[in-house]
């Protein structure tokens, strides 16, 4: 396992809150450790339960579904309660979530897995209005890269790590990861502080589960923020439409088997940790999140436009290097430029609201991406990643100073 040393100086532990960031970096990463192990092998287990093409999907997306209809409910909650009970409930509604996974010999058991750890997932949420509240504004974009690295090396390792415990069964990296984050679970009880004190006298009653989800179609597209939270859903569409076929596209063009895409994807996993985890602190503060957003928006467009056209191994890897570059500055800056336009005991509710339009993304842009696939060819997907990336950036326009 790579070293996490350097990501100790990008949380910068001398800082007030730093020791908390760290922790929550490794509570994150464990958690995408354990996803990572289990979601390459989950349309296998499924397929040798019987489960058509069709029952793979539902089962695939119906976590989107849950983290888009979770989100904003549970970070309405984190701001009333503080954020350390809802990450709690994250790791141990994931451990639950793998545990049913692992015991499910029918398809409606492993749709009912799924939707719990998508529910737990919505979380994640939480996790970044927990940096809001241990970061000022200067370093935000950091704090959000973070995360954002946390989520990439998890990605990057946790298929090698399934791949090896799901030699002999498809169940063992199932167990393995349930085990993985109640360990996690035990670890953030005791190790991670709370963030953000809210009032104990507020009272938590059905209106405050039920409110969010109600009136979210008029947040995401009503809401004052509305324009960046439609910048967060075409950034992370475009991604999801690369990631729903890329493993149809690379055997076609580039002639890579199984093993080979799996290189390439730990390839872009890391190259977007180190982006997120060394380069994006220190040029935000330079730059400013707002700028750093539109250059990492023109260089997704500009690693997708060419993609699946060039048929050269060494130009494969040099446009998936700027596409994680890209992602990896331009996902955390929309996050911190949101998070910096809401106030303080709003910061879990409205990063929620962003969450569910991302979850909304990564259900749409899957679909969209197979349509272009099947109906256009293998560049389709990539060359209409790219216009979206542009229609972002045209989004971003005025967008200068972090307020709106």
């Amino acid at each position: 396992m790579p070293s996490i040393e350097p990501f100790k100086q990008a949380v910068g532990r001398t800082e007030a809150g730093g020791a908390s960031r760290l922790i929550l970096f490794l509570t994150v990463f464990i958690d995408l450790l354990g996803f990572g192990i289990v979601i390459p092998f989950l349309p296998m287990f499924a397929e040798r339960m019987g489960v058509g093409a069709v029952g793979i999907g539902l089962v695939l997306s119906i976590y989107s579904l849950m983290q888009f209809i979770c989100a904003p409910v549970l970070g309405r909650i984190s701001d009333r309660v503080g954020r350390k009970p809802i990450i709690m409930l994250g790791l141990l509604g994931s451990s639950l979530g793998y545990l049913v996974y692992g015991f499910a010999d029918s398809f409606f058991w492993l749709l009912a897995a799924r939707a719990i750890h998508g529910a737990c997932a919505a979380t994640i949420s939480t996790a970044q209005a927990y940096v809001a509240d241990t970061t000022d504004e200067r370093d935000r974009a950091k704090g959000m890269g973070l995360v954002g690295a946390a989520f990439g090396l998890g990605f990057v390792l946790g298929p090698a790590l399934g791949g090896i415990l799901g030699h002999s069964s498809l169940r063992t990296p199932v167990f393995f990861a349930s085990a993985l984050t109640f360990a996690n679970f035990i670890f953030a009880a005791f190790r991670l502080p709370e963030s953000h004190y809210p009032d104990r006298s507020a009272r938590l009653d059905l209106r405050q589960f039920i409110a969010p989800i109600l009136a979210l179609p008029r947040e995401l597209l009503r809401h004052r923020l509305a324009r960046m939270f439609a910048i967060a859903f075409l950034l992370t569409f475009s991604f999801a439409a690369l990631e729903a076929t890329f493993a149809l596209m690379v055997p076609a063009v580039y002639g890579y088997g199984a093993f080979g895409i799996g290189v390439l994807l730990a390839f872009t996993g890391m190259i977007q940790a180190i982006a997120q985890g060394y380069l994006l602190g220190p040029i935000a503060r330079k730059v400013g999140e707002a700028r750093l957003l539109r250059l990492g928006l023109i260089a997704m467009a500009l690693g997708l436009a060419p993609m699946g056209t060039i048929a050269s191994h060494g130009a494969l890897l040099a446009m998936l290097a700027v596409i994680a570059v890209g992602y990896g500055f331009a996902s955390p800056s929309i996050a911190s430029l949101i998070s910096r336009n809401t106030e303080s005991h709003l910061q879990g509710e409205v990063l929620g609201v962003n969450q569910s339009a991302l979850s909304l993304a990564r259900i749409c842009g899957p679909i969209a991406g197979g349509v272009l696939y099947q109906m256009m060819g293998p560049s389709a997907p990539y060359a209409g990643g790219a216009a979206i990336a542009l229609l972002a950036f045209t989004l971003s326009n005025g967008i200068e100073t972090g307020r709106i």
